[in-house]
């Protein structure tokens, strides 16, 4: 995981949804603004992972942005050999174009959402959890595509 593009934390088979939840909570859009949790491409023990793996970028990801309070949540997943991006939501018709804006600092890509594509942390954690257990969100969750 990485929390605001700085702290790296890796995570181990015995992580709770109360792992997910405290630095959740702790996001205020400014300074705490991202938590991003890449999969290894295969599980590797903490003392395995180099230096490069631990920079790069992964292929496949969850993470969420904004503040505890109002948070999007997108996923980036390969189908195929092709990589795609997600905003995950509620269900629900999503008419028009998205027009929330997510508190992010200067210079950091905001996501466009609906209003059912906003998220609490506790709603975020539940998300987390799941994706970190199973690899997947939950199948109640409308995906919708953006750019990659």
């Amino acid at each position: 995981m990485t929390y605001s593009d700085r702290l790296k934390v890796f995570l181990g088979p015995d992580e709770t949804l109360d792992n997910f939840l405290r630095p959740l909570r702790r996001l205020d859009g400014l300074h705490r603004y991202s938590v991003n949790m890449t999969r290894l491409a295969v599980p590797m023990r903490p003392t395995d992972i180099s230096p490069a793996i631990s920079s790069a970028p992964g292929r496949n990801y969850l993470q969420c942005t904004g503040a505890a309070d109002a948070l999007a949540i997108e996923l980036r997943a390969t189908i195929g050999s092709t990589a795609r991006q997600f905003v995950v939501g509620l269900p629900g018709d999503r008419i028009g174009v998205p027009g929330l804006d997510m508190p992010v600092p200067a210079g950091v890509p905001a996501p466009v959402i609906y209003p059912d594509e906003v998220f609490t942390a506790e709603q975020a954690a539940e998300i987390f959890t799941a994706y970190f257990e199973t690899g997947a969100v939950q199948p109640y969750l409308q995906l919708r595509e953006t750019a990659v």
